[in-house]
């Protein structure tokens, strides 16, 4: 596991392909009651274009419960929400994985939700690390009443 000190970013390199890695995570976020709302295949868009990068998904995910408050304090913060997390193919096969919410929530103003925002940095952390370096059994949030999937 390998962690980049960079600011708003954490990094985590899993052992597993992009497929493996997206289907482990996802299951992760919306069995601790996240929603998924789309994802951003940017490899793809190239490949429409004509152009190549290696694979490169952005998961966008998120549960209204929380966001939505930040939100009403910081409506400046909704061009951040939801969350996303990118899942990039290096050239060793590895997929990085990179999430944290904390640096656009001070970005926005909202240094008196700290503790809320730390706290689910806190749990993304533990998801991605879970679901990508054990059997997942994440610590839940609590879940919306339709888990169902928004968008592709």
């Amino acid at each position: 596991m390998k962690r980049i000190a960079a600011e708003g970013i954490f990094h985590l390199v899993s052992p597993h392909s992009m497929k493996t890695s997206r289907d482990r995570l996802e299951r992760a976020l919306t069995g601790a009651g996240f929603i998924i709302f789309a994802h951003f295949d940017h490899s793809r868009a190239a490949a429409i274009a004509g152009l190549q990068l290696t694979p490169t998904l952005v998961v966008v995910f998120g549960n209204p419960r929380g966001g939505t408050e930040l939100m009403r304090l910081a409506p400046s913060l909704a061009i951040d929400l939801p969350s996303r997390i990118l899942l990039h193919e290096k050239h060793s096969r590895k997929t990085d994985i990179f999430s944290r919410l904390a640096y656009a929530a001070e970005r926005h103003g909202l240094k008196d939700k700290a503790r809320e925002v730390a706290a689910f940095d806190a749990l993304v952390i533990a998801l991605l690390r879970k679901s990508l370096w054990r059997p997942s059994n994440a610590t839940r949030c609590k879940p919306m009443p339709d888990k169902r999937r928004i968008g592709q």
